[in-house]
């Protein structure tokens, strides 16, 4: 009985560890600067399985913490802003308690600007690292209860 007690936990474990579920719905934002318009900024939102992030608030913040825009996304993940004037700005998102924010400047050469995710590999790493010290435990748990 307590074995099986035993294998039940370490599937259960192994579950809630595992790589696929740690990164299953990470949301994505993405800040465009297009440059054919000069006075709009749009955002870009999505989960890593390809699927919109609609209704999420976007929110864009100056360098002083002042926030300067906040919209909602529409069906497609997409959001359109009036270009805030030259300086550094921060977007962020909340969707369905999933949070991101991307760093952009307005002033600045480039076009796009995505965010940076740790988060997956740290995610891979803690899921395998989880799977092989159950698996470990439990072969050694199995293997002191035969000698016993």
């Amino acid at each position: 009985m307590r074995m099986r007690l035993l294998v039940l936990l370490v599937a259960v474990v192994g579950v809630a560890l595992s790589p696929a579920q740690a990164d299953a719905h990470d949301l994505r934002l993405v800040v465009k600067l297009p440059p054919e318009t000069p006075d709009v900024l749009l955002t870009e939102a999505g989960f890593d399985d390809e699927s919109p992030a609609d209704e999420a608030t976007v929110t864009i913040i100056d360098s002083n913490g002042t926030v300067i825009a906040e919209a909602k996304t529409d069906e497609r993940g997409m959001c359109r802003f009036a270009r805030p004037g030259p300086g550094k700005y921060t977007a962020k998102i909340v969707a369905f308690g999933h949070r991101d924010k991307v760093e952009f400047d307005v002033a600045g050469p480039e076009i796009e600007y995505r965010g940076w995710r740790p988060d997956q590999t740290i995610g891979l790493a803690v899921g395998v690292g989880g799977l092989l010290l159950t698996s470990g435990g439990f072969w050694w748990l199995r293997g002191r209860k035969s000698v016993v």
